[in-house]
């Protein structure tokens, strides 16, 4: 049984000719005529009787006819279904970011994409950079957003990365800490101070140790989190110092100070980061979608 013998057949039902048919259908009768009689033989039933003046269905042609129109009108959808995801109308994207930036920036953007593409759907992933990038690699993850500078990833050649926007990070510490009316500190001075950490694998922690480590010491950490919230306040009551996202600490929150480090502000480049490889439609679609509306967030 082929879909064009369905179609024909639902044609001469709706019709009642087969000479109307084969007009409709832009086929000549004698080949509509051979498609039917190689169906009923299939089928072995009739589906038409046939005179020289009329045509009409039999019962079991009622039957078939009403299972052909729900089959065509399935196939139908299913490949405007499928249009949809091809013109990137409808589909799932998979993005890995950090906690930080999903909870403060990211919302915005999700509901201006959604607004725009209703059919596709966006998953968040939050973790740690090292993690995150990792998935992004074996296809389990599509966007990453962050930074690759502090990871293990650092000049792999399948990953491309695309600025979005620069953040300091600064030294965050209680508003009763020795150091809260300072505006900057060099990292030395900081040898005997506990701190507060993300979680290893964090870019951010990685940034950490190697500043500590060209000072010529390892922090002494006192407590460590996967929560920039959990860090600041931690921070807020005296119990460490961190290193922390200016961006964040400008954010209503916990009370902190907040210190640039010396010589220089210590810089984090926020990114866009894919494979290199190919994407789907609805992929393609949120990554320009990015470029274009992240810099107004």
């Amino acid at each position: 049984m082929e879909i064009r013998q369905l179609r024909s057949a639902v044609a001469i039902a709706k019709r009642l000719s087969f000479t109307q048919a084969a007009e409709a259908l832009a086929v000549a009768q004698p080949a509509l005529s051979q498609q039917i009689a190689a169906l009923e033989r299939e089928l072995g039933v009739r589906l038409f009787e046939r005179t020289n003046r009329r045509v009409s269905l039999t019962d079991a042609g009622r039957a078939f006819i009403a299972r052909a129109e729900r089959v065509l009108a399935e196939l139908g959808a299913a490949a405007e279904e499928m249009s949809a995801y091809a013109g990137g109308l409808r589909g799932r994207v998979v993005v890995g970011t950090y906690q930080s930036f999903a909870e403060y920036m990211l919302p915005k953007l999700l509901g201006r994409f959604h607004s725009e593409h209703p059919g596709i759907e966006i998953a968040l992933r939050e973790g740690m950079a090292d993690d995150l990038l990792g998935g992004l690699l074996d296809g389990t993850i599509d966007v990453f957003i962050g930074h690759v500078q502090e990871t293990r990833f650092a000049g792999d050649r399948a990953l491309i990365e695309e600025p979005l926007y620069e953040d300091e990070l600064v030294l965050a510490v209680g508003g009763a800490h020795r150091l809260a009316a300072r505006r900057s500190v060099r990292i030395e001075e900081l040898r005997d101070e506990p701190f507060v950490i993300f979680r290893p694998g964090s870019s951010i922690t990685n940034r950490l140790l190697a500043l500590t480590r060209g000072a010529g010491f390892t922090p002494r950490v006192a407590f460590e989190s996967v929560d920039s919230l959990t860090v600041r306040a931690l921070v807020a009551e005296g119990l460490g110092i961190a290193l922390f996202p200016r961006l964040l600490g400008n954010t209503p929150g916990p009370n902190v100070a907040l210190l640039s480090l010396e010589p220089e502000p210590v810089i984090r480049r926020m990114a866009l980061v894919t494979r290199r490889t190919a994407y789907g439609a609805a992929a393609e679609r949120f990554i320009a979608f990015l470029r274009e509306r992240m810099p107004d967030v």
